[in-house]
């Protein structure tokens, strides 16, 4: 008998579980075929060095790719993702078992990274989400070639990106200035296909849902079509700011549906709503906002920093790890969500996020909320000195079962 249930929708994309003479198997349709080759491929790349769930088999119908996975068993309402240990660590105020997460996690993830550091150029590296959405025809001209109103109040007083060179800017009592038009060319600057970077094989989604784990199985890697050779101040940007910002406010507030296993992760215990006020006259905006990630959100922030972070920046020599994540920073800040499409309260937060992130003497834990003086006397982690990445075969594991077409990843 086939058993085929818990049907999930994800942007344009369909899941299901399928249990099929004795498999338990989770089942993707993809009806765009470029992504699910690129989906295949980083499993390809990634597999070699990190815990995913085995790929059967791609297979490309008319409209759709379907990738055929095993299931992970210990995935559940509310349960089996990085995503569910911060949620409970939130709720019962208990960091314990979030820890016994992170550290297998972090472990393994920094054994990767050093293992496979080096040198190189960002063509080198995947380009999805910095060098595509930075060059022509990518994201930033697709939210900012128009030069559409973004709302900051909810009276309906809005400007015009390019108008904030000729405002003075105020955000919490600083003062900023910004040549938005300047910040598109300087950011474009920044990611052109032979700018050096260090890079390593990672995930390069980082999110809390991309990420797995039990007390029995340990971590697994889930989302794949960034896997590979990545530049690591964007790896560790995603991850910083998805904590800080997204994860902490924007995913929940405009992507519920995405959260439909794990309700209890768009409670107020982990879901921290912004206060954030506007004033605005003809020569200077005010904003004031209090805004911080939940407390297991801002120790999950600490120890990637204090492990990750701090200990690979000092190892390739990075002495201002603010200044080395800055231009990534900035491209999660405008190239993820659209400030002129969010509520007038989430756009003025990104926009007071994003003058703190260009701010020189705003610190890379001062821009996160946390503490400073919190900083671990010695890493838990220590790093191995940097070998030269494994190589990973491209193909596609053949599938034992006979009912999915012999055929290769598309």
């Amino acid at each position: 008998m086939i058993r085929i249930w818990h049907h999930r929708r994800f942007t344009a994309n369909h899941t299901w579980y399928v249990n099929w003479a004795g498999r338990e198997l989770f089942v993707k349709a993809n009806p765009n075929h470029n992504e699910a080759m690129a989906e295949c491929a980083g499993h390809a790349r990634l597999r070699a060095h990190y815990p995913v769930p085995t790929l059967h088999r791609a297979t490309r119908i008319p409209r759709w790719t379907v990738i055929v996975y095993d299931r992970c068993n210990h995935l559940g309402p509310d349960s089996g993702l990085l995503l569910d240990e911060i949620t409970h660590a939130d709720r019962a105020c208990d960091n314990r078992r979030l820890d016994d997460c992170l550290t297998d996690v972090l472990s393994h993830y920094l054994s990767v990274i050093t293992g496979t550091l080096r040198p190189a150029t960002l063509a080198d590296t995947i380009s999805k989400l910095y060098g595509d959405r930075a060059a022509a025809g990518g994201r930033l001209d697709h939210y900012y070639r128009a030069n559409a109103p973004w709302r900051l109040a909810i009276d309906g007083r809005a400007l015009h990106p390019s108008d904030l060179a000729a405002l003075r800017l105020v955000v919490n009592g600083h003062e900023h200035s910004l040549d938005f038009t300047g910040l598109i060319t300087w950011l474009r600057g920044q990611f052109t296909p032979d700018s050096p970077v260090w890079a390593a094989v990672t995930q390069g989604d980082p999110t809390d849902v991309n990420i797995g784990w039990s007390p029995t199985a340990g971590p697994i890697w889930f989302d794949y079509d960034t896997g590979g050779l990545n530049a690591l101040p964007g790896e560790f940007a995603c991850f910083l700011l998805y904590q800080r910002f997204h994860g902490a406010w924007l995913t929940g507030a405009y992507n519920s549906a995405a959260f439909r296993d794990h309700p209890a992760a768009l409670t107020p215990a982990s879901l921290r709503e912004p206060v954030v006020s506007v004033d605005h006259d003809p020569t200077t905006l005010l904003i004031n906002y209090r805004h911080t990630p939940s407390p297991a959100r801002q120790h999950v922030l600490r120890r990637y920093l204090d492990e990750i972070v701090y200990p690979i920046a000092e190892h390739v020599g990075i002495s201002d790890p603010m200044e080395w994540l800055r231009p990534y920073l900035v491209m999660r800040l405008l190239a993820v969500y659209n400030p002129a499409l969010l509520q007038p309260r989430d756009t003025a937060l990104t926009l007071a996020l994003l003058t703190e992130a260009l701010d020189p003497s705003v610190t890379l834990t001062q821009f996160l909320t946390l503490d400073p003086h919190s900083r671990k006397a010695s890493h838990q982690c220590p790093v191995p000195s940097p070998s030269s990445p494994e190589p990973v075969r491209a193909s596609v594991r053949p599938s034992p079962y006979g009912w999915l077409p012999d055929t290769t990843c598309y």
